[in-house]
């Protein structure tokens, strides 16, 4: 069953991959979306938690991603402090951005998940978007891309399939309290090549992968 009495949504990082997507799928549907970034009109950061309160009243949901990443140490703490504002501003669900397999990550997952509000986990692999608009954009114009992977199948998923996911979870009840995976359906291998490096081919363009070790 879809909601259909959402009131306002607070994106936490609106201005990055996924929440950007994510605002731009709320407004197409005429959704009540406040801005949580530093720039906006009511500003949210993460470093300054007295901008927490003002960015949380008279929200209904929240969408949270941490920055710089749930696996640095003290991204708990915050997300803890974080959901007990959330619930005294009388917000009623959260979904958080997660990893897998990230110790600090899951504490903060336990965390939005015994809040006693509405929750939705959304654990993600690694953002094929990070090759074209983020931490690797260097390096692949350079031709050369290092990753921590050697024979691991390792899945790419693409940030609009993520956005697509947090919007469910945000605006259908069905998704309320479960842990989604947006990790894509096959792991994405990269090709085995001579001297353990990993290439990727575009027209005019060759791209090596060297594996870390």
């Amino acid at each position: 069953m879809t909601d259909t009495t959402n009131t306002t949504i607070l994106v936490i990082g609106s201005t990055g991959k996924t929440g950007n997507r994510v605002v731009n799928q709320l407004d197409k549907r005429g959704i009540p979306v406040r801005h949580g970034s530093r720039a906006a009109d009511i500003p949210f950061d993460w470093d300054n938690p007295q901008t927490w309160p003002a960015a949380l009243a008279g929200v209904d949901k929240v969408y949270i991603t941490y920055y710089p990443d749930l696996a640095v140490p003290g991204s708990v703490d915050a997300v803890g402090e974080l959901t007990e504002l959330a619930k005294d501003a009388g917000v009623r669900r959260l979904a958080l951005l997660s990893g897998r397999n990230e110790a600090e990550a899951e504490k903060a997952e336990r965390v939005v998940m015994t809040s006693g509000l509405e929750w939705t986990v959304v654990r993600c692999a690694f953002f094929a978007q990070n090759f074209n608009e983020g931490a690797w954009l260097d390096e692949v114009l350079a031709g050369a891309v290092s990753l921590p992977v050697d024979q691991a199948q390792e899945p790419f998923v693409d940030v609009d399939d993520i956005a697509d996911v947090v919007v469910a979870a945000l605006t259908d009840d069905r998704h309320c309290r479960p842990a989604l995976r947006a990790d894509g359906s096959a792991p994405a291998r990269l090709p085995r090549c001579r001297g353990g490096d990993r290439r990727g081919r575009r027209p005019g363009h060759q791209l090596r992968v060297d594996v870390d070790r």
